[in-house]
């Protein structure tokens, strides 16, 4: 029920892709980790990525926000000591909102999709970034030195993201796939 008393119905459509785009992000990372290769190339990142643009904002947000707190309750990973999953969980949510409100245009053509990906993670990483910059400070480590860690660490999943996120939104378009 809405503020003024209006039914509102429930959107199951827009409720089952969040939860298959969070299980995703969750199992993804798995196979990643296994063979060493999580940090480098985000698995989270790419299904959360991939829904959003067929996600509406808040649940593409949510899902954003889930994935990687659901996934450090579950796994271990991401840590929520040092507070690496509610770094994860702002940056993906912010993502997530931000790939869902531009996205919907972005699906028309590969360099639309590959534009919308690359300004959400320069915004997600810009944020992601400053958090782990500012908690370093906090817990008196290096935190220049940390964040620059994170940033070079993170490229190949960025690129991979770049490339692979608008040729499987392309994909699911035309396959029908809609908002």
């Amino acid at each position: 029920m809405t503020a003024r008393g209006e039914h509102r119905e429930l959107d199951l459509r827009a409720i089952s892709r969040a939860a298959l785009v969070t299980a995703a992000a969750l199992a993804l990372p798995i196979a990643f980790h296994a063979v060493q290769l999580g940090r480098v190339f985000l698995p989270v990142f790419q299904p959360l990525l991939v829904g959003a643009f067929f996600l509406p904002v808040g649940w593409a947000a949510a899902a954003g926000v889930a994935a990687p707190l659901l996934s450090g309750a579950l796994t271990g990973m991401p840590p929520f000591f040092p507070p690496v999953a509610f770094w994860m969980a702002a940056e993906l949510g912010l993502i997530g909102a931000f790939v869902s409100a531009l996205g919907k245009g972005g699906r028309r053509s590969l360099a639309g999709s590959a534009a919308v990906v690359a300004l959400a993670l320069v915004v997600g990483r810009v944020v992601y970034l400053a958090l782990t910059y500012l908690t370093g400070r906090w817990l008196e480590l290096p935190a220049g030195l940390l964040t620059l860690a994170s940033l070079l660490t993170s490229w190949p999943g960025v690129l991979l993201a770049l490339v692979a996120v608008p040729f499987a939104v392309a994909g699911l378009a035309r396959a029908g796939v809609e908002r």
